[in-house]
């Protein structure tokens, strides 16, 4: 079967349905929709569609991103271009909504790039690029955002890095680690970050690249591999494939982020990915 929808995103499938993200229509007539198929038939259940708002999105840059669901209650969540976080219920029901733009202070970008956010336990995070307000919150970083699930509240916030360059969609990975549950990306200033999963507190971070990383990282054994596919720090080349030996966390409550340097390089090779992510399948 096929149904006639643009997207760059992933469909994901869950409980026989499948749910992507995606637009139609052009120009002031654009909208982006969210549909609910059923998997084998893909006949339509239901969709719901809303217009663009206060962006700059160019060249139908619109859906770079996936609907996650929650594996507890069959609930989308699901960012939309225009910065909207809402959670959806299995019937198409929305159960709340954060305005991420009006609350937060989230900054738009020509690329449109929201990637996809992640559920762990009762939260959901996502990372985007904020301004808000005062000496903390008020310079553009690429933040990231804890709701609770079930209410839509932010638990914490998390600023593990320097000015952006440009809004990335790197989905975070996620570990235990010295009785810590620690998030790993890469943010629009050209790092790869720790950030502890429970508490928001930035742990550390790696510069490897002068534009924002996109690809996510794996986890091997005491090693996080990650890849990019801007001008590197260190030379004029582009793209880098490289891995940083984990260990050097601080405890919790301690002066943070550490900020490592190519000490903490296990190895390097010279490949490049702009957007594709790294996956791992035994040792390769």
């Amino acid at each position: 079967w096929s149904y006639a929808l643009a997207g760059r995103g992933t469909p994901v499938i869950s409980n026989g349905r499948l749910y992507a993200l995606g637009y139609e229509g052009e120009g002031k007539d654009l909208q982006e929709v969210l549909v609910c198929l059923d998997a084998r038939s893909g006949a339509l259940i239901w969709e719901d569609r809303w217009s663009d708002f206060l962006t700059d999105i160019i060249y139908d840059r619109y859906s770079i991103g996936s609907p996650t669901i929650d594996p507890e209650s069959g609930d989308i969540f699901v960012l939309t271009t225009a910065g909207l976080m809402r959670r959806y219920s299995p019937e198409g029901e929305i159960r709340w909504e954060v305005s991420t733009m009006e609350e937060l202070g989230r900054l738009t970008f020509p690329n449109g790039r929201t990637g996809a956010p992640l559920i762990d336990g009762d939260l959901v995070i996502v990372h985007i690029i904020t301004a808000h307000w005062g000496k903390v919150e008020g310079p553009a970083r690429d933040r990231f955002y804890a709701f609770h699930k079930d209410t839509g509240d932010v638990v914490w916030w998390s600023t593990p890095g320097t000015g952006p360059k440009d809004g990335p969609y790197s989905h975070p990975v996620l570990e235990n680690r010295g009785g810590r549950r620690l998030l790993y990306a890469g943010t629009g200033c050209g790092n790869m970050v720790c950030v502890d999963a429970r508490t928001g507190e930035p742990v550390w971070r790696y510069r490897m690249a002068t534009g924002g990383v996109n690809a996510s990282p794996v986890l091997y054994g005491d090693q996080l591999i990650a890849i990019h596919g801007r001008e590197n720090m260190d030379s004029s080349t582009i793209g880098r494939m490289l891995s940083i030996r984990l260990g050097s966390e601080a405890e919790a409550g301690g002066a943070g982020p550490l900020v490592l340097d190519e000490s903490h390089e296990a190895w390097r090779n010279e490949l490049g990915s702009f957007t594709s992510s790294l996956v791992l399948a035994n040792d390769r």
